[in-house]
């Protein structure tokens, strides 16, 4: 996996200035008004990793068509239940996680407005890190389609490259604050307040043809290919310049 890291930093600064006051302000006005905070600077730092994308997210699909809407739901329901029995002896937490998506069934209308009979869809998902057990097993289902595939970056690595950039875009907030204090004319500065917060970007997600359905049990499994995803983390905050 090669990892790009590129920081980047804006500033926002706030100096506050003093606003004069007449003769006649009351005494609890100039207090409150000569605590007001002053030379105060906002800025913010970002540190951001490309990584490979690690999580897989299939989902197969089963459409019926009819003039009976009992009978498409039945339908359906049996596709379903026959893809559960055969893939539910591979699933295994975290590397083949299987779940039932959406189900529904609804009127179908030609063009004149008419009723056309009734259509149906269920989904099963397939996901994990196991990219063989999946694609082996999306590939053996019989009566589904594969409609979507989808790839992210699984809980465990997101957390992994935020730990290890993390500090260097904590070290970016410290190097550029003392460089904005130098820059005004202070010898330090105090830290008031700072957010962390990170994201990841780049989820890919790829549509199959719907009508290619897999009938044959040794069907060969689904090809993929992980695509990339950046993960950022931000520092953002004020600092009291001294």
């Amino acid at each position: 996996m090669r990892n790009f890291h590129s920081l980047s930093g804006t500033v926002i600064l706030s100096l506050f200035s003093a606003l004069a006051h007449s003769q006649n302000a009351p005494i609890k006005d100039t207090a409150a008004f000569q605590s007001a905070p002053s030379q105060v600077v906002h800025l913010s730092a970002t540190a951001s990793a490309q990584v490979t994308q690690d999580w897989l997210v299939m989902t197969l699909a089963s459409q019926k068509e009819g003039s009976d809407a009992a009978v498409v739901q039945k339908q359906i329901q049996s596709s379903l239940a026959a893809a559960l029995a055969l893939v539910q002896s591979s699933a295994q937490k975290g590397m083949l996680d299987v779940s039932t998506g959406q189900m529904s069934v609804y009127p179908r209308y030609g063009r004149d407005g008419q009723s056309k009979g009734w259509a149906g869809v269920a989904e099963l998902v397939l996901q994990g890190r196991d990219i063989t057990r999946i694609t082996e097993a999306g590939g053996r289902v019989q009566g589904m389609t594969v409609s979507q595939v989808q790839w992210q970056v699984s809980p465990e690595l997101k957390r992994q490259v935020e730990n290890r950039i993390q500090g260097q875009a904590v070290e970016q907030f410290q190097s550029r604050a003392s460089a904005l204090a130098s820059s005004f004319g202070f010898a330090n500065y105090s830290l008031r307040e700072v957010r962390v917060s990170s994201q990841d970007s780049g989820h890919d997600i790829q549509p199959r043809m719907a009508s290619v359905q897999m009938d044959s049990v040794a069907a060969s499994p689904v090809p993929v290919q992980a695509g990339q995803s950046r993960v950022v983390v931000n520092v953002a905050g004020s600092i009291q310049l001294k």
